[in-house]
This record gives structure tokens, sequence and C-alpha cells, in this order.
């Protein structure tokens, strides 16, 4: 965190949003999983396979966040960035 600049900061906050779109996007492929499985055409794979997506998603989306949110409070508090 010595070289706190603004590019940094918007590309965590780019990273973050890319991971709330990877969680919804994960939503589809989960509810794609419960529609196969029910109609008997899966095996649980996508079912499965949504779920984790989902997870890391979010995982990714909080990593970035917090890393946007740490950047841009040692930007916005002059000072030492330490």
């Amino acid at each position: 965190m010595k070289n706190a600049t603004w590019p940094k900061a918007f590309a965590y906050i780019g990273l973050a949003v890319m991971g709330l779109a990877l969680a919804y996007y994960s939503t589809a492929i989960a509810t794609g999983g419960i529609a196969g499985r029910i109609l008997g055409t899966d095996s649980g794979d996508a079912l499965t396979s949504g779920t984790a997506f989902v997870m890391v998603g979010v995982a990714v989306a909080a990593v970035f966040a917090f890393l946007a949110v740490t950047q841009i409070r040692a930007l916005t508090r002059g000072g030492t960035n330490s």
C-alpha cells in the first residue's frame, strides 16, 4: 500500500464489479442446474458448479472491494501511505 494511486483504486473497483457480475451470472447456471435436475437431464453438476461460482464471485468482489476501499482511504487521508 506504499504507492496508492487513483488508477489502482479504480482498477480494484472494476475487478469487484466483475466479481459481482460473475456471481450474478452464476445464479443462472445454478437455476439451470435445478431445472435440469427436476427434468432429469442433469446429474447435478450444473447446480454444483453454479453454486461454487456464486461463492467465488462473492469472494472476489469482497476482496477487491476491500482493496479499493483501503486504496481510497489512503489517498484521501493525505499524509503517509503506509
